[in-house]
């Protein structure tokens, strides 16, 4: 069991090669093929510019395409010498929209939790309820993308099931995986099942069931991957409404507000 099929976002932030290195690591491991896909699009939308001065709209547009220029030779740097170099695509355009096209026919999403300074990072828990594909998302203080140690945010529904289904290639490659579950979220003999299964699938794992406390099941969950060292945690994206409302859960609002450690997640 492997990912084949790779999309990396390349969108301009300052963690760009740190991305495409990891990216390049991960297809090499599996065997994967790779598509870098890079959009750029100001924060103050050229729309609005256009409403106040023409200039400035011009200003920005060519800022965006000076930043995806950027973003293209780090790109080439970085995959100079490769036998086959995988597929680039860019364009100054809203970078959700556009990563979403490519992601119906890809296996995992692999992003950064790095903003763009001047430009409209995607929104990944939207790409995730939109297209069904898992998302790898490298925190701030990821040293490698083969995580020593993962948690996985256990209860019992689909989006869990999925979330651990989907990021069984990378619990494989970690030394120690943590199952987790906090308060009346799940019973403890469902953790140890759980742990069961990925231990049937090679996964070193152990299953750990946490009080609910004031702070919140996603703080609780984040202080637990901060006292076993998680550099990875698993969770599946809860959402209520339609994908268009994009009105997430408390847990995946909490994770995606922690940009610190890396986070992989499906929906």
């Amino acid at each position: 069991m492997g990912y084949c099929e790779i999309v990396v976002d390349a969108c301009p932030r300052r963690d760009v090669r740190w991305t495409l290195e990891c990216a390049q690591e991960m297809a090499d491991a599996f065997g994967a093929k790779l598509a870098v896909a890079s959009y750029a699009w100001p924060r103050s939308t050229i729309t609005e510019a256009l409403a106040g001065n023409a200039l400035t709209a011009q200003q920005q547009y060519r800022d965006m395409v000076e930043a995806l220029g950027v973003a293209r030779s780090v790109f080439d740097d970085v995959f100079r010498g490769s036998a086959v170099p995988p597929d680039w695509y860019s364009e100054v355009t809203e970078p959700t929209a556009a990563l979403v096209e490519h992601l119906f026919s890809a296996d995992l999403l692999i992003t950064s939790a790095v903003e763009g300074q001047d430009t409209v990072s995607p929104d990944v828990a939207h790409l995730a309820m939109r297209s069904g594909v898992p998302i790898l998302r490298l925190g701030k203080n990821a040293e490698t993308c083969r995580f020593p140690s993962a948690l996985v945010a256990w209860k019992d529904s689909a989006q869990a099931r999925r979330a651990v289904h989907d990021a069984m290639p990378i619990l494989q490659r970690t030394e120690r995986v943590t199952i987790v579950g906090v308060g009346d979220e799940v019973a403890i003999e469902r953790l140890e099942m759980v742990a069961n299964h990925l231990r049937r699938h090679g996964v070193t794992a152990e299953h750990l069931h946490i009080p609910h406390t004031h702070s919140g099941i996603g703080d609780d969950l984040l202080a637990e991957a901060r006292r076993v060292d998680a550099s990875l945690i698993v969770a599946g994206v809860y959402s209520r409404g339609s994908v268009r409302e994009r009105v997430l859960g408390g847990v995946t609002r909490d994770l995606l507000h922690s940009p610190e450690i890396s986070w992989f997640l499906a929906h």
